[in-house]
């Protein structure tokens, strides 16, 4: 079956069984919007791990949670942090209680609602037709790159209509919650990848859900760091010692994706820093990166959306320089060059990016 953006799936969509009675539910292939969720049932009652990025997908996979879930109702829903496409979906969950870290409630779940999306794909439209003007100007293939992917980033998805609901509960540090006798432990390890990022840990089972502290197959996107911080969020995942860890975009794998996205984030670390220090901007840089032999021969070389570095690359940029955290116009910014980049890039990033429609 395609994904989302209508690519050929490397791993089956939906519920997989993990553990006894853990499932795991996955969106092939962990691109953009293409997140993973999870349920864990205790004796009468059920813990969610996450929603979608709108209500048809999160309708889908609660629908496909039914039968799990009749004898065991989900009482709880975990947010492991603040992007949309982990808790828009929130108000179809049924929870009498939502949870996630203080810093998520505080920073992308307040700054962040679903219209903005609907902005960005008109945005994109619009900036992609402005590409197709026969008027010339300068850098009109740059905008239109810009626009096709923007535009295209939110296209499998149904933004309007969603009514946000956000946590009744927050926490810092760590959370030990009893799902029908079963512990289940949240361990906040943000700021990394955003500001709240939390694991799930299920002792019992010796299944860990990394949401977006991983990312298996699938370049991760690093929102707010620092990498310090996000190479101490693997270590504990991995003092965990867990049989199975759930990523937050990417098949169901173990501890030796840990070591993947390590040696993902000290290359293109180790690659950057003399590039940025010679004046460079961070687009530039990411894209000399991305585009070189050295990069494409590791293992990470044949990961999914690479075009994901220009982010990476302002972030580590920005924690070696200080400044603020790029917000509204200058997010849109970034990541309209990461669509440029993108467009360097056929085959490595979903089809429906490059989509020449208007």
């Amino acid at each position: 079956m395609p994904t989302l953006f209508g690519d050929p799936e490397r791993y089956p969509a939906g519920l997989t069984e993990v553990a006894a009675g853990v499932q795991a539910w996955l969106q092939p292939n962990g691109a953009w919007g293409e997140s993973n969720a999870g349920l864990v049932a205790g004796d009468g009652e059920s813990l969610l791990v996450d929603t979608l990025w709108d209500l048809r997908l999160t309708r889908r996979m609660l629908d496909a949670m039914a039968q799990l879930v009749a004898q065991a109702p989900i009482r709880t829903l975990v947010n492991t942090h603040g992007d949309g496409d982990h808790w828009f979906g929130n108000e179809l969950a049924g929870a009498r209680e939502i949870v996630a870290t203080e810093a998520a409630a505080a920073h992308e779940m307040r700054a962040v609602a679903p219209g903005s999306m609907v902005a960005l794909g008109r945005l994109g439209s619009a900036l992609a037709l402005a590409g197709r003007s026969r008027i010339p100007y300068p850098r009109r293939s740059e905008v239109g790159a810009s626009g096709r992917f923007l535009r295209g980033m939110v296209a499998p998805f149904e933004h309007r209509g969603i009514s946000p609901r956000r946590p009744t509960r927050t926490f810092s540090g760590r959370l030990e919650l009893d799902v029908g006798g079963r512990k289940v432990e949240l361990i906040e390890v943000g700021p990394a990848h955003t500001h709240g990022d939390l694991i799930v840990h299920v002792p019992d089972a010796r299944v860990v859900f990394a949401a977006d502290v991983l990312f298996a197959g699938s370049t991760p996107v690093m929102w707010v760091g620092p990498l310090d911080g996000w190479l101490r969020a693997l270590d504990a995942i991995e003092a965990l010692e867990p049989a199975v860890v759930v990523p937050g975009h990417g098949p169901v794998t173990d501890v030796g994706a840990l070591d993947a996205l390590r040696a993902y984030w000290t290359h293109l670390d180790a690659a950057a820093r003399p590039r940025l220090a010679a004046g460079f901007s961070p687009a530039a840089v990411a894209r000399e990166i991305v585009t070189s032999e050295e990069y494409a021969a590791q293992p990470f070389g044949a990961w999914d959306c690479p075009e994901r570095a220009v982010i990476n690359v302002h972030t580590l940029a920005r924690h070696a320089r200080g400044g603020a955290e790029p917000r509204g116009p200058a997010v849109v910014a970034i990541l309209a060059a990461v669509g440029r980049l993108a467009a360097e890039l056929p085959g490595r990033a979903p089809a429906a990016l490059h989509s020449a429609r208007p």
